[in-house]
């Protein structure tokens, strides 16, 4: 097989070019952010800090041990928004005990902790909730399992000297990284945050989502009399069922349709527990993913979005990513099913080179776990199909990871998972049929003629060999006199050899046996056949 063959049977050559310019673009961006340097705050100029945390069937032993770290960082005062109706646990019940005995009833020098009791469920109102109690000058909204290096206040709060910046995000990792599920987690948190958070603020001062385990807002960001985000951030639709999760992409998008910029604290690291298995990842993943749909595309309509072109460009390309993405896995299927090894070797090879580029400051840092880069290049296509049955799902807006009574139905879960399945498979039907038409119109589906023994053509030598004169030839037999031959000359093309003989592109290259309608030579010789005795010989 030519080079030209294998470029027009996977058709991932100009598409590559795409995804690999901008992943240097990608890179060259993230080169261009440059985090403050030689601002320091004393005590008489520095802010306030409130964090406020909703409290969810946490285990006590990580939330104290989140606790002391966001106290050892020196934080005003801390809001736990614990709810109290919690259907099938009592131990939200165990974790309020615990916060007021050892906490607000306790001095931790600087540090002021106070419980608020909620009689409904819900993060958003949880957060809502607390963010109105909270007195601090910056407002750290953070998940009650994550645990900050001793610097992370130190690390983020200059960069609220400059007054256009409403928020502020950290480098996130996992603390755990003992299983499949959760090492793929760390490379894709490293991922977003060598290349993805960086890119976007330095090419733009905006970033996509400020993750809900660690973001500090400006008190004027969310709070503030010309907009009413509080209530914007509980009462969210979409197709007209109520937004559940996706708080911290809601926080962040109404801040930059308000004008603020953000600002990433690069150095300062926070920790969170994976969810220890693939199962519990993928089905969080697809949480997001959905959340990660309505977001994206509430912003397009909007619109405001167009005034952050590399955001703009970001979520655009996120639209169409994972259909691109399942074009070379479906051009490997249809590889080994044609046999073709040679295609399917350089899929493979070329999958593991690329991830192995892109993921190359990772396993610098963590060379033992290079071993998984099978599993991350089999959940990159895994994913693709979850964005895609994301999309089809677009009205489901339960957690996935955590129990939801009011979206236990039979019915309409069955409804739902109908939808997304129905979804992914058409999408998959349409890719397959556009890789299946190039193979065709390549002409690599064409099956190479089998030789015939010369001993076939000859005639029996018997003396009673007769000819019965009633006999008449096929239908589709061509009679050899109509056989001509043309000799390809400079300048010529299939189509238009087509044009100057009596036969389709297609019958062209079955008969001549052509795989590339792309690469004929001069002085190549063209067979063909004519319908009718009439039809004059074509040189």
């Amino acid at each position: 097989m030519s080079l030209n063959d294998f470029l027009v049977y996977v058709p991932l050559s100009a598409i590559g070019i795409w995804r690999w310019t901008y992943w240097l673009i990608r890179r060259i961006g993230a080169a261009l952010y440059k985090p403050i340097k030689g601002v320091k705050l004393t005590s008489a100029n520095r802010p306030t800090v409130t964090i406020v945390t909703p409290v969810f069937h946490e285990d006590p032993a990580l939330f104290n041990e989140a606790l002391q770290s966001w106290i050892a960082n020196g934080v005003d005062e801390i809001i736990a928004v614990i709810d109290k109706n919690v259907p099938g646990s009592n131990k939200n019940s165990h974790l309020m005990v615990l916060f007021e005995r050892d906490y607000v009833r306790k001095n931790h020098g600087r540090t002021k902790c106070k419980l608020i009791v909620r009689g409904g469920t819900g993060k958003r109102g949880a957060l809502a909730d607390g963010i109105g109690h909270a007195k601090g000058d910056i407002i750290a909204v953070v998940d009650s399992d994550t645990v900050w290096d001793a610097n992370v206040i130190a690390k983020s709060l200059p960069y609220f000297t400059n007054p256009s910046i409403g928020a502020v995000t950290v480098t996130q990792r996992i603390s755990n990284p003992n299983t499949i599920s959760n090492v793929l987690f760390d490379m894709l948190l490293w991922s977003r945050y060598a290349e993805e958070v960086p890119f976007l603020l330095g090419m733009g001062n905006v970033f996509n989502t400020l993750s809900g385990r660690t973001a500090l807002y400006r008190r004027e960001a969310l709070l503030n009399q010309k907009y009413d985000n509080m209530h914007h951030l509980r009462h969210e639709f979409f197709l007209g069922t109520r937004g559940v999760s996706g708080d911290d992409k809601r926080l962040t998008h109404l801040i930059l349709e308000q004008g603020w910029h953000v600002a990433y604290a690069k150095g300062a690291t926070v920790y969170t527990q994976g969810l220890g298995n693939a199962r519990t990842f993928l089905k969080q993943r697809l949480r997001w993913t959905r959340n990660g749909w309505r977001a994206s595309l509430k912003a397009v309509k909007a619109g405001w979005v167009f005034k952050h072109p590399a955001l703009a460009y970001f979520i655009l390309d996120g639209f169409i990513q994972p259909f691109f993405m399942l074009l070379g896995p479906i051009a490997f299927i249809f590889a080994l099913i044609a046999k073709n090894w040679l295609v399917a070797g350089i899929l493979v090879a070329w999958w593991i080179l690329s991830r192995l580029i892109k993921l190359f400051g990772y396993f610098r840092a963590h060379p033992k776990r290079i071993i998984y880069l099978p599993s991350y290049i089999v959940y990159t296509y895994t994913n693709a199909l979850l964005k895609i049955y994301a999309l089809g799902t677009l009205v489901e807006h339960s957690w996935a990871t955590r129990g939801h009574k009011k979206r236990k139905g039979v019915v309409r879960k069955f409804t739902i998972v109908g939808l997304g399945l129905a979804v992914t498979v058409g999408v998959l039907f349409v890719l397959s049929n556009f890789v299946s038409s190039l193979a065709r119109e390549s002409a690599l589906d064409v099956p190479k003629p089998v030789p015939v023994a010369a001993e076939s053509f000859k005639l029996s030598n018997s003396d009673s060999a007769t000819i019965d004169a009633g006999q008449h030839p096929p239908a589709a037999a061509v009679d050899p006199s109509l056989v001509k031959a043309y000799v390809v000359q400079p300048g010529d093309t299939l189509t238009g050899i087509s044009a100057k003989t009596c036969l389709s592109i297609q019958e062209l290259k079955k008969i001549n046996n052509i795989q590339s309608i792309n690469h004929i030579d001069v002085g190549q010789t063209f067979y063909y056949y004519c319908p009718s005795v009439e039809s004059g010989e074509t040189e």
